[in-house]
């Protein structure tokens, strides 16, 4: 079944794409091919998204992990703190 997947970036990850961003994918499928299809919206994001945690339903959830709803993503890059 192919659903359309609202993704809201944070932080570094807002110069790269406008969100939230709409990606159609094929259910099931894993969550890292949400990653996959954002590199190929912008390629120069590769690098960062790489470094990416991804959330839904505020919880994190493993890259490797199937996605079998089209519940919204949240896309976390690494921060540093002061």
């Amino acid at each position: 079944m192919e659903t359309t997947i609202q993704v809201t970036c944070f932080a570094g990850l807002r110069k790269f794409f406008n969100c939230p961003l709409t990606i159609n994918l094929k259910l099931p499928t894993a969550y890292e091919d949400v990653l996959l299809e954002m590199k190929k919206v912008n390629p120069e994001a590769s690098e960062i998204l790489d470094s990416c945690r991804i959330a839904v339903c505020e919880s994190f959830v493993p890259r490797t992990a199937l996605m079998t709803s089209d519940e919204p993503l949240f896309i976390i890059p690494p921060s540093s703190g002061g």
